[in-house]
């Protein structure tokens, strides 16, 4: 993507963390932006900040067709967009496998799995040529860390997924591109909390992390097919 274009930014998860810092960082450069979350309030508060030429609305990504009707009435709306970031995220509490509930288990694989899946699906056919779908994955999605099997597996997943789709797309999409991203490092936000109770706040912000980001999203994105995943640091 470049910024002379100003083409349309997606976010999934856009109601805190990650993806809030990134949809106010984009929309602060000048790009429309379309954000989904399952806060009604955070909704709110983002459409109250950010103002007209955006669009926040109440989707959960663990539903492919809400996901679909939220994609039609983006491209409707804002236009085809430049950049897809399939953030939405969810963490298990950190305990060894055998005793991560299968409730939680199953709603973390749906999230940052079957998540990713739903923007995949909704999104590709929509990205503007020369446009990029980025998700997110983790340094633990090449790094196991133990304690989260579950998390880790599933980041495993997004960037096994994400080069699959990669080659997909280069045969049948050639002017859209698929890249994982790692945040880098850590980020203080709920999540990381629950990860590294103790630790958390002696990371960079949500909205410290976004500057840099944003400007590696904009820039750094490679040209061609890439298995490398992308440092947001």
């Amino acid at each position: 993507m470049t910024d002379d274009r100003l083409l349309p930014v997606v976010v999934s998860g856009a109601t805190k963390g990650l993806g809030r810092a990134l949809a106010r960082r984009f929309a602060g450069l000048g790009y429309p932006v379309a954000g989904c979350g399952r806060d009604t309030g955070a909704l709110q508060e983002l459409r109250a900040e950010l103002g007209a030429g955006h669009r926040f609305d109440r989707v959960d990504v663990t539903d492919a067709d809400q996901v679909e009707e939220w994609a039609r009435r983006v491209h409707a709306d804002l236009g085809a967009p430049g950049l897809v970031v399939a953030n939405a995220g969810a963490v298990n509490a950190p305990a060894p496998l055998w005793e991560v509930p299968p409730a939680e288990f199953d709603a973390v694989l749906r999230v940052n799995v079957g998540g990713v899946y739903t923007m995949a699906r909704a999104f590709i056919p929509r990205i503007a040529e020369g446009g990029t779908l980025v998700t997110v994955s983790s340094g633990w999605g090449r790094n196991p860390r133990a304690m989260l099997a579950t998390y880790t597996a599933s980041k495993f997943a997004v960037e096994g997924l994400t080069r699959a789709v990669a080659e997909e797309t280069a045969r049948l999409r050639p002017g859209v591109r698929v890249v994982a991203a790692d945040p880098g490092g850590g980020i203080d936000t709920d999540m990381l909390a629950t990860c590294l109770p103790d630790e958390h706040h002696t990371y960079p912000t949500p909205d410290e992390w976004a500057r840099t980001a944003a400007d590696a999203l904009i820039h750094r994105l490679p040209a061609e097919r890439s298995e490398d995943t992308l440092i947001l640091s």
